[in-house]
């Protein structure tokens, strides 16, 4: 259990950092809707970092997500099974579906990242041509924080599926 809380606290911890993103993602639009609409004179970079920094948040807020249970779910039917059923499909969703694919994502984004990092790659959807690097660098980072809150939400549903406990699901 102290993996598990240890797990949590840096997703929640991830989670409330990254939030901040929002407010230089709110600068620039507003700063690029300012120039846009009122002066007629757009940047050239801002459609750039806004999608930047969306993505960050996006990617990094995904374990934190996970942590207070906010991703999309349909439950029509899940709420109407019994407890120790919602139990063993919590676990068998995070052991089949969710861990696998975040072992893919991240496998993959290493080879995207390191790719883009050695070759040098940029980036030119408008007149600001940036390195790639960082920005594919939070593909792998994001899924390993999805990764470890899947591995103490499986261990918090196993656990609770035992005590018959209604607290991870």
């Amino acid at each position: 259990m102290k993996l598990i809380s240890v797990i949590d606290k840096i997703s929640d911890i991830t989670g409330k950092m990254v939030a901040w993103l929002c407010i230089p993602l709110s600068i620039v639009v507003v700063y690029e809707v300012s120039l846009r609409f009122i002066f007629n004179k757009p940047t050239g970079w801002v459609y750039d970092m806004s999608w930047m920094l969306n993505s960050a948040l996006f990617l990094l807020g995904g374990g934190y997500t996970l942590l207070h249970k906010r991703h999309v779910r349909v439950d029509i039917l899940y709420r109407m099974l019994p407890q120790k059923f919602q139990h063993f499909y919590d676990f068998a969703i995070y052991l089949v579906v969710i861990l696998p694919v975040t072992i893919i994502f991240i496998w993959q984004g290493v080879k995207y990242a390191s790719f883009a990092w050695k070759t040098g790659e940029r980036l030119s959807t408008t007149l600001w041509d940036f390195p790639a690097g960082p920005s594919k660098t939070l593909i792998p980072i994001a899924f390993v924080l999805i990764g470890l809150q899947a591995i103490a939400e499986l261990g918090k549903t196993f656990t609770d599926g035992r005590n018959g406990d209604r607290r991870g699901c």
